[in-house]
């Protein structure tokens, strides 16, 4: 690693980069696929996790679906610094975020439901999210590559959520 990472909103100049970090991933099931010009379109959802010289190492989204409802999406530290914390802070930048704007529940769909339980998730059913939530879910399966609908649909994902305030 080249200094400490800093953490920060993403801009919209970071829009090629955080898909770019996404794309290493792209043999991934669990990581939704987004080129830059939809990362752009929701550039003001994202944190970006920096190196010292600037470059991007990680990425998250935090989706606000209600008033009281927020979606973590997209989490992700290039491979070379998995294990550095990077995951860590970046969910932190998101919860807080959350938490300031008054949001009750964050929730995400995983396949690496042992890594958020570090960080408070736990598991809930897809069910108990609102109807257009799900529907918007659905949207984004059929965003993917054609090849990566079975595994979106039908993977083990696990449905996950942090109560906040408590």
């Amino acid at each position: 690693m080249d200094g400490p990472i800093e953490i920060t909103p993403a801009t919209i100049k970071d829009a090629a980069a955080i898909s770019l970090v996404l794309r290493a991933f792209r043999d991934d099931p669990s990581l939704f696929q987004k080129p830059a010009a939809a990362v752009a379109l929701s550039i003001d959802e994202f944190f970006v996790a920096r190196e010292g010289n600037g470059e991007i190492i990680g990425c998250i989204g935090l989706h606000f679906d209600a008033p009281e409802l927020a979606e973590i999406y997209a989490a992700a530290a290039l491979p070379k610094h998995q294990g550095e914390g990077v995951g860590r802070l970046l969910v932190a930048a998101c919860i807080e975020r959350a938490t300031d704007n008054r949001v009750g529940v964050v929730w995400l769909a995983t396949m690496k439901a042992k890594y958020f339980a570090r960080y408070g998730f736990q598991p809930m059913s897809r069910w108990e999210l609102p109807r257009p939530v799900l529907r918007r879910k659905l949207r984004m399966v059929f965003e993917q590559p054609v090849g990566r609908w079975p595994g979106a649909l039908f993977g083990r994902y696990t449905f996950m959520r942090r109560i906040l305030g408590q």
